[in-house]
């Protein structure tokens, strides 16, 4: 018998933050010595969607964990430049923005580290360990669970049988329809049926602004130095900083509540205009107006969640859900691709433990249920608290529904507003490590 057909051979569906940051962590816990990884990407070549990703202090410690930090900072800094403390993490200020004069509800120091996502994704590629192999044009069309292991099918014809999948594959995830099937034996239709995505009723407009066209007109704009969230009724607008400055990356988004919870009839993703984005934003103040009129060749993206799933795993354990294919969310945090982060660091070290521990073929259930117990629990909250920042936002919570664009807040209600926004983000300051530390005990 060969050392490889020793090796648990690990299947990862998805090339994005997720399951590239799995193949990182894998690469750097040198576990690939002991295992048969290989991913599957849909795309002909890795090419990341959207322009911002963000890291809290929860993502940002797993990345310097891994070693990645020194090369990130590469992609914000001039060469050679050592950034200090307070350099790093970019301030934020949230503002009533929804008329013509803006109130402030919150500044918060300590806040993210903002990045372009094809550069995060360019220093995962760089630290992926040759032994992990990338097949690029494989669609996963079903997988199923039978006796020498789980086997894939693909568009293109290809098959693969693997011990391990991980579904890493979004938010339309194929892995989510096949395990949904499993858990719940239904007619192939009704699985298919849960499986898709829910309608927020959200549009995001997505583009990036030259931040010196900016500047020439409004010098002094906040969103050139720090992170801005602009509220008002069923709107909101995020911007900020990203590569040295140059651009802004720029996020409005536009609610229709009555959509909320229904199913898209086309893929969600639309061209739109500049005058398109203006007229949503109307008498609100012109700060939130410059960064409307900037926009060049705007994008608007209908913003999709998942329904709570019980478990992120098979019943027998040979099947794992990572990232949005298990909790997709709106992206109120900004911390989608965190989260999908954390989650990979933590079963690459319950992979890593499990597979040193025997140097050849692991228990993979025993490694599904200890990050199943530790993460299921974890990400559904973050995505529920996800979600209720949003209300805060567009101030659609309780005691805030007769607040309508232009019509002043009395401070008593936005000091409320303030304080219930710092709770909602007292996680992302936490660390992931006491979890992980729980997890590998449970092996």
């Amino acid at each position: 018998m060969s050392s490889s057909s020793l090796k648990t051979r690990i299947a990862i569906v998805g090339g994005g933050m997720g399951g590239l940051a799995l193949a990182v962590a894998l690469s750097k816990l040198k576990a690939a010595d002991h295992l048969e990884v290989n991913i599957y990407e849909s795309a002909s070549k890795l090419i990341e969607v959207g322009a911002g990703i963000s890291f809290w202090p929860r993502g940002w410690e797993i990345m310097r964990n891994m070693g990645l930090e020194a090369s990130l900072l590469s992609k914000l800094f001039p060469a050679g430049h050592k950034p200090l403390p307070e350099e790093l993490r970019l301030l934020f200020s949230v503002r009533k923005g929804n008329q013509p004069q803006g109130t402030p509800i919150l500044d918060k120091s300590g806040g993210t580290i903002p990045f372009h996502r094809a550069d995060v994704q360019a220093v995962l590629l760089d630290h992926i360990s040759p032994s992990i192999q990338c097949h690029l044009s494989h669609r996963l069309v079903n997988s199923e669970e039978k006796e020498d292991g789980v086997v894939l099918k693909f568009t293109n014809g290809a098959t693969a049988t693997c011990d391990l999948l991980i579904g890493a594959d979004g938010i339309h995830s194929s892995v989510r329809r096949s395990l949904l099937s499993e858990l719940k034996p239904t007619s192939d239709g009704e699985a298919a049926r849960r499986a898709l995505p829910l309608w927020t009723g959200v549009y995001v407009y997505r583009y990036m602004i030259d931040a010196e066209a900016l500047r020439r007109e409004y010098p002094d704009h906040p969103a050139l130095q720090k992170m801005m969230i602009y509220c008002g009724k069923n709107k909101m607008m995020t911007a900020y900083p990203i590569r040295e400055g140059k651009f802004i990356n720029a996020a409005p988004m536009v609610s229709h509540p009555e959509c909320a919870g229904t199913y898209l009839n086309d893929h969600g993703v639309h061209e739109a205009t500049t005058d398109d984005l203006m007229s949503c934003f109307d008498n609100w103040e012109d700060e939130v107006r410059a960064l409307a009129k900037y926009a060049v060749q705007p994008s608007r993206w209908a913003i999709q969640y998942v329904d709570p799933m019980d478990s992120y795993i098979s019943s027998s354990g040979h099947v794992i859900l990572l990232g949005d294919s298990a909790h997709a969310a709106p992206p109120y945090f900004a911390n989608g691709a965190g989260l999908a982060i954390e989650s990979a660091y933590v079963l690459a070290a319950l992979i890593d433990k499990a597979a040193k521990a025997t140097n050849g073929k692991v228990d993979v259930s025993r490694i599904s249920k200890a990050y199943n117990a530790i993460r299921q629990p974890y990400c559904n909250a973050a995505a529920a608290n996800c979600r209720a920042l949003g209300s805060l936002y567009q101030l659609t919570i309780p005691g805030f529904e007769q607040y309508c664009d232009g019509e002043d807040i009395p401070e008593e209600k936005i000091a409320e507003l303030s304080k219930l926004m710092s709770q909602g983000w007292e996680w992302t300051e936490t660390s992931v490590m006491p979890e992980l530390e729980r997890a590998l005990a449970m092996l």
